[in-house]
């Protein structure tokens, strides 16, 4: 049996005391139904590209496309595929699990934490959220350049602009991202590249919104991760998924900033087509 150990108390990001905290807390929130979960995984001695949907099968998590639109990934050719962020695992595996029904080549931009899985590690372009120090900004401007290559090479990148989970003002209140960066606007203009946007609905719990936007601790939050996939076992995760975007529609948008915001508008409007 492989075993493993779930946590996003990472060495990159955060000091022993923080990573004593997350690493306690996910402990008693959900990490270890969550690691036997994995191991059942492993048990199986499945085909590793159909990870993503297997594990998705395994916590009996489904998903469901209300919009008009039919889910059509290109079966070559670059493509961008992005999304808002509400839950921050969960909504990573459903896009890979779409992606990788009808492509190999693809990769996400998300948390390095996540590259403990041998599963994932191919798949992973990691990001580092420690701070804006000299080796930190090394590291991700070395995403940048792969997320860039991946996409000349005619592969397929998922990422979520926000760079966040989505936070909720308050408990009746739908969950927005942060504004979203505009690294995606130039990977755009950079690669030429068409995109695809997926709006999910819904949020994280009370847990997770007292701490992500009431009491701003990077720490507490990194520690109700684990404990919202928890909850999302045996749910069902509902989808908007648009057109494909080309980029002839939107070259002419040269300011970055404003291409962001129009992507932003159209992904989140998928919901009210």
């Amino acid at each position: 049996m492989n075993k493993i150990s779930l946590s996003y108390a990472s060495n990159l990001e955060h000091n022993f005391a923080q990573r004593l905290i997350i690493k306690t807390i996910e402990r008693v929130t959900g990490k270890k139904q969550l690691e036997k979960l994995y191991s059942q995984y492993t048990q199986e001695q499945n085909d590793p590209k159909d990870f993503w949907t297997d594990i998705l099968r395994i916590m009996n998590i489904r998903f469901i496309n209300k919009s008009n639109n039919k889910i059509l990934i290109p079966t070559s050719g670059s493509l961008m595929v992005i999304a808002n962020h509400p839950f921050g695992i969960v909504d990573g595996l459903i896009l890979c699990s779409i992606v990788s029904k009808v492509r190999s080549d693809f990769k996400i931009m998300t948390h390095e934490t996540l590259k403990f899985l041998p599963q994932l590690e191919e798949y992973i372009l990691p990001v580092d959220f420690s701070g804006n120090d000299k080796k930190t900004i090394k590291y991700n401007l070395q995403t940048a350049h792969e997320a860039k290559k991946h996409l000349n090479n005619s592969g397929v990148l998922i990422i979520f602009p926000s760079g966040s989970v989505s936070t909720a003002k308050n408990l009746k209140s739908e969950a927005h991202d942060d504004e979203w960066k505009t690294f995606p606007a130039k990977l755009a203009h950079q690669t030429k590249t068409d995109i695809l946007p997926i709006y999910f609905d819904g949020k994280n719990g009370l847990l997770f919104h007292l701490f992500a936007s009431k009491m701003k601790s990077s720490t507490l939050k990194y520690s109700s991760y684990i404990h919202e996939t928890k909850k999302k076992i045996g749910k069902q995760i509902i989808i908007y998924v648009g057109k494909i975007i080309t980029y002839e529609n939107i070259s002419h948008i040269k300011d970055r900033s404003k291409l962001i915001n129009v992507l932003k508008k159209k992904t989140y409007d998928l919901k009210n087509e």
